[in-house]
C-alpha cells in the first residue's frame, strides 16, 4: 500500500529552475458530505497502521500525537458501514490494530482516484510551469 503518492515523472531537468524542484503533484480530498472527508492524512495514517500494526506507532511515525491519531481513527471508523481500523486494546505490549479488507479497498480506490486525477491533469501542468515567475516569491512573516 505504501508509495501510492504519485508525482509527474518527467525528467528533473524539465521541472527544475535554478535547482528548485517544480514537479507538480496533486492533493486529493474526497468530500463525502455528512459522512466526512477522506484525504491524504487519513489515508497515510491507515497505511502506517497497516505497516506498524499499532495506532500509536503509526502516529509517532507521522509525527502525530497519540490523541490526534486516535481521534482520526475514530473519524475513519465512523465514516463507512464497517470500521476501517480494527483495534484490540491490550496488555503489556500495547494494543494491536489492523486494516480489514474494506479498509484496504478504500485505500486502493483512493490511490486509483489520485492516479487518474494526476494523469488527467498532466496536459495542464506544462502551461502552469510556463506561467510561473523565474524565481519563487519570497515569503515574509512566516
Amino acid at each position: 500500500m505504501q508509495g501510492r503518492r504519485l508525482q509527474h515523472k518527467q525528467t528533473a531537468d524539465a521541472w527544475s529552475t535554478d535547482g528548485v524542484d517544480l514537479r507538480p503533484n496533486l492533493t486529493i480530498r474526497i468530500n463525502l458530505g455528512e459522512y466526512g472527508s477522506l484525504g491524504p492524512g487519513k489515508i497515510a495514517l491507515m497505511e502506517h497502521i497497516s505497516k506498524c500494526g499499532s495506532i500509536t506507532s503509526a502516529g509517532k511515525e507521522m509525527g502525530m500525537s497519540y490523541r490526534r491519531a486516535w481521534l482520526l481513527v475514530d473519524e475513519i471508523n465512523h465514516m463507512f458501514r464497517e470500521p476501517l481500523v480494527e483495534k484490540q486494546l491490550g496488555g503489556a505490549g500495547g494494543g494491536v490494530a489492523r486494516l480489514p479488507n474494506l479498509a484496504r479497498d478504500v485505500v486502493a480506490r483512493y490511490g486509483a482516484i489520485e492516479a487518474a486525477a494526476a494523469m488527467a491533469s498532466l496536459p495542464d501542468f506544462g502551461p502552469l510551469k510556463v506561467s510561473l515567475p523565474a524565481k519563487p516569491p519570497t515569503r515574509s512573516g512566516a
